[in-house]
């Protein structure tokens, strides 16, 4: 599972980094940050997990992007949970023009999430964050991420987490 979650994530990277000419067209990134499952009748989701991951975002136009990533979402204190694959597409909105000079780039984003271990669904995700170009083409990302699954049963289960990470560019 864990050679798997890298190759995809590094085919994500891979395929974003060379198509950016400049670093706020498109970039790719790798994040980790705790995730919390508030009131979970699952057993496998109760407790708390970190959220481990890549990904990438090429600009579409001036505010609007899109971008992938996938990750794995490890348990830190549930005997009884499993590590889950997390796969998402994000469409996404950058307050901040492409062209603009500045440091910091606010957005917000959304899409679908692939959540897979012993099987799969889908969920819906929503998130706001920032980038921050410390360098031309090294950056600091720090985002809030909300998925939301609903499996078969008809509970609703919120996976709730804050990822910081690092971004690169491409040339």
């Amino acid at each position: 599972m864990a050679k798997t979650i890298f190759l995809l994530i590094a085919m994500l990277i891979a395929a974003v980094i060379p198509a950016s000419a400049q670093q706020p067209h498109g970039y790719g990134y790798a994040f980790v940050g705790p995730v919390v499952v508030p009131q979970s009748a699952f057993t496998r989701w109760n407790g708390d997990f970190i959220n481990v991951g890549g990904g990438g975002e090429s600009r579409l136009a001036s505010r609007f992007g899109l971008g992938g990533e996938a990750g794995a979402i490890l348990p830190v204190n549930n005997q009884y949970a499993l590590t889950t694959g997390l796969a998402s597409v994000s469409p996404a909105f950058h307050f901040i023009s492409r062209n603009s000079k500045g440091k910091s780039d606010p957005f917000v984003d959304g899409g679908l999430s692939l959540l897979f271990a012993r099987g799969g669904g889908v969920a819906l995700h929503y998130g706001a964050g920032v980038n921050y170009w410390v360098r031309r083409r090294v950056g600091l990302r720090f985002e809030f991420r909300h998925d939301i699954w609903s499996p078969d049963s008809g509970e609703t289960v919120n996976l709730v987490g804050f990822r910081t990470g690092i971004i690169f560019a491409g040339r």
